[in-house]
């Protein structure tokens, strides 16, 4: 770490909160995955026979039920001691939506992915009725994988592939047969922490590449919880996946994408979906202000110059304009500045550019922040982050010239 981290880390004293920005039935979400149907979006997540919610806007959000009525009975011979339905997958092709789901039991991998599929997602849709398409996927003891946390993408050649794994060798990846929705070709290995913490695989395409969104560390600790997105890219979706620094994904590698900070703890199991107002990403959070309960958080997601994703704070009106860059006055104050979501430290951006007392400074560059750090060896070069900035101008979100995570609060 830099000294200028290493300062700024030390002489933290307060943390920003951040703001709760999506409302209503968003208590008690786990592994939510988001899509949408008939002008609603859906968000399908772990309970039951899989929890469901609507919203017509991405902030408030009713509960409307549970997608399945039992637990198929295919399901309880596979795994006996089994209560609920995890980690849903929602996904359309073969002009049917396709919810696939684990079956498992906490720390065993006695598991199995199922599948059910639909015309709609809205109950009051004609037509609606999910229709069991029994086991996708297992696993039992004398496995190396874990079959849960299931992802549907859908590549170049418009075929399905679906992810999956957790911890154990890591995760894995199968071509799907797209008139059954099941596995049509080897598994392959695309992401592992030599039995390490990793799950919850999420693939996007995206600029001519692929890529892979996973959670390391631990969740279902509450505010204890230490989860965390990290993604990797690849040119084909088999891979290999790899980090900013050029790590490769079955080699552990990984580049953050969001870790705890504030009264975010845990933030993991993270999906997408692109709308007319932009690309954004679902995930839970263990909410350090709420007895660490799981919540539902929605965050828009930007694209910087060398294609890697940002995600912004969640979301308070998706019909938002960008930040235009015209107002100073709302960069200027006291914020609390990130790099990694490791300790907040409190900074001040003066009128005058300058961020405190330093030689470090600022600038705005139509929608985009530059914050400019000077070198620590000696020269008189500069580190540039170069961060998005939300559009009230109370939240930047970037990524320094090492790959590091750059966040900034405004108190």
């Amino acid at each position: 770490m830099e000294a200028r981290w290493l300062l700024l880390a030390l002489c933290a004293t307060t943390f920003s909160l951040a703001a709760y920005s999506q409302q209503g039935n968003i208590q008690h979400v786990h592994d939510p995955v988001i899509a949408k149907d008939r002008g609603s979006y859906w968000v399908f997540s772990t309970g039951g026979t899989i929890n469901v919610r609507n919203s017509s806007n991405l902030v408030d959000w009713k509960f409307t039920g549970q997608a399945l009525g039992e637990l198929p009975a295919w399901a309880k011979q596979h795994v006996p001691l089994a209560k609920d339905l995890w980690a849903p997958d929602i996904s359309f092709f073969n002009n049917r939506f396709h919810l696939y789901y684990s079956v498992s039991t906490f720390g065993s991998n006695r598991s199995c992915i199922g599948l059910a599929t639909n015309k709609t997602l809205d109950p009051n849709a004609p037509g609606y009725r999910w229709e069991d398409k029994g086991m996708v996927v297992s696993s039992n003891q004398q496995d190396n994988f874990n079959a849960i946390d299931s992802n549907v993408v859908i590549d170049e050649k418009n075929t399905p592939w679906l992810s999956f794994g957790s911890f154990h060798s890591g995760i894995k990846l199968v071509r799907l047969n797209p008139n059954t929705g099941k596995p049509a070709g080897k598994v392959i290995d695309i992401a592992s922490r030599n039995g390490g913490a990793i799950e919850a695989p999420y693939i996007i395409r995206h600029g001519g590449l692929y890529y892979l969104f996973v959670s390391f560390d631990s969740c279902c600790k509450g505010a204890q919880s230490d989860y965390k997105i990290m993604i990797g890219r690849a040119k084909n979706i088999e891979g290999p996946y790899l980090a900013h620094d050029g790590k490769r994904m079955l080699d552990g590698g990984g580049t953050l994408v969001l870790a705890s900070y504030a009264n975010i703890r845990g933030p993991g199991h993270n999906s997408y979906i692109s709308t007319p107002e932009g690309e954004f990403m679902a995930h839970h959070y263990y909410d350090a202000l709420s007895n660490g309960i799981p919540k539902l958080n929605i965050r828009k997601i930007f694209w910087d110059e060398k294609g890697w994703p940002v995600v912004g704070e969640p979301v308070t009106d998706i019909t938002q304009k960008s930040f235009s860059g015209q107002d100073r006055k709302k960069i200027t104050g006291s914020w609390t500045h990130y790099v990694n979501e490791e300790n907040g430290a409190p900074i001040e951006f003066k009128s005058d550019g300058k961020i405190g007392n330093g030689p470090a400074s600022w600038a705005l560059k139509e929608n985009h922040l530059e914050l400019k750090w000077p070198k620590n060896d000696g020269t008189k070069g500069l580190w540039v982050d170069k961060c998005f900035v939300g559009p009230e101008g109370n939240w930047y979100s970037g990524k320094n010239q090492q790959g590091a995570l750059i966040r900034g609060i405004k108190k």
